[in-house]
């Protein structure tokens, strides 16, 4: 069973017109404040798998966080069930849970014991979150002297270490550095791996594809889409850029067009190119970026998919690999060496994307920049997909 389930979820906000301040101000008005009801959402339905992590996107005002506060029951739906099961951890707010006065060592506590844990638990777990949080010093300093880079590291390590069943987890970490966001995406990892639940809510779409399984596309308080992520995430960016062009080789092509992305495979001897490759063959994925304009601190990415659609098979992207990517004005060439072509045999393409570092803009972003084929081998023992490499034996 899932362990978060909304059925026809609904949530209204009133709006204003006129309000009375006060009873002898209603008395005197002789009339009741006036309002508009605001539906933040309306009739939201989906279920997320247990031990999975699930992204929910939209633009801003769609009605994303709202959705994680009726998760995490800071606010109950008007109309609808839903269905949380498991102790909840949330970092929904910048500094949600902490008092500005007081140190960041009271506010570990202070936060640990709202979530549930025992001060003896928080006193063995202490080291580990300040670690993790790289406060170092700064631990017994008030918490109103820190960044909003120190904020999101100590209430991230906070949420994480409570043993949650489900974590929920807002914009917060957008505030975090390079190295910040990539420890929390190992840790997401360690967590699903350990069969905990978790709900991210982000406009980096990029992390968005990276970490989750599966996600949900809210609009103006109602689901757009819902499904495999990369689908939701294409779907979700061709409405930000409707407008798409055809290139001149007849490839489909969205975003705003400063540069055009290109992929080649390449082998690692003679830099030939290859359209034809064998199952554990090694290779190079090139890929050729002419820009009209100098771009800083760029973010590269490729996918591969079975020809004709359906779900990515795998990819990989510049962000934390090469977190200072910069595409000069001209040519650009960036590489990615696999080791072990991992494939059987099928004919399959290479979508590309280039955007910028917060996943906020989309340079260029190409479904099928490259059609490739993985021919047969003499081993006929497999069939899908992917190279399993394994081997039968019977046991005695």
């Amino acid at each position: 069973m899932s362990p978060i389930v909304l059925e026809g979820a609904s949530k209204a906000f009133r709006i204003f017109s006129e309000r009375n301040q006060s009873i002898k101000q209603a008395l005197l008005r002789r009339r009741r404040a006036r309002y508009d009801d605001f539906w933040a959402l309306r009739d939201v339905s989906f279920s997320v798998p247990a031990g999975t992590t699930f992204g929910i996107v939209g633009s801003n005002g769609s009605g994303k966080s709202t959705t994680l506060k009726l998760l995490s029951q800071i606010l109950v739906p008007d109309e609808g069930k839903i269905t949380v099961q498991g102790r909840v951890s949330a970092l929904l707010e910048l500094g949600a849970g902490f008092h500005p006065d007081l140190t960041g060592r009271e506010n570990v506590f202070l936060n640990g014991s709202i979530l549930g844990l025992s001060r003896k638990t928080l006193s063995n777990r202490f080291d580990e979150i300040v670690d993790f949080a790289g406060l170092g010093s700064f631990i017994d300093n008030p918490v109103k002297t820190y960044s909003s880079g120190m904020y999101a590291r100590l209430g991230f390590a906070v949420a994480v270490n409570v043993d949650p069943d489900i974590l929920l987890i807002d914009e917060v970490l957008a505030v975090g550095d390079e190295q910040f966001q990539r420890k929390c995406a190992e840790k997401i990892g360690e967590l699903r791996a350990g069969g905990r639940t978790v709900v991210l809510v982000s406009h980096n779409l990029g992390s968005i594809k990276g970490m989750c399984d599966s996600s949900v596309w809210i609009d103006q308080g109602s689901v757009r889409a819902i499904g495999n992520t990369a689908d939701v995430v294409d779907m979700y960016v061709g409405a930000l850029q409707p407008t798409a062009v055809v290139d001149d080789s007849g490839r489909l092509r969205t975003g705003s067009g400063e540069a055009r992305v290109s992929a080649t495979i390449i082998n690692e001897v003679g830099g030939l190119e290859l359209q034809r490759l064998n199952r554990g063959d090694r290779a190079i994925v090139e890929l050729r970026v002419v820009s009209r304009t100098a771009i800083r601190h760029a973010q590269l990415s490729f996918e591969v998919r079975r020809s004709g659609g359906g779900p990515t098979l795998g990819g990989s992207r510049t962000q934390f690999a090469l977190p200072t990517l910069e595409i000069r004005q001209g040519e650009n060439i960036v590489r990615y060496e696999i080791d072990h072509i991992p494939l059987l045999i099928g004919t399959y393409e290479i979508g590309t994307e280039l955007i910028d570092l917060q996943s906020r803009h989309i340079f260029d972003h190409c479904e099928q920049s490259l059609r490739f084929d993985v021919g047969p081998t003499s081993d006929s023992s497999q069939f899908g997909l992917f190279d399993l490499r394994g081997s039968w034996r019977v046991a005695p």
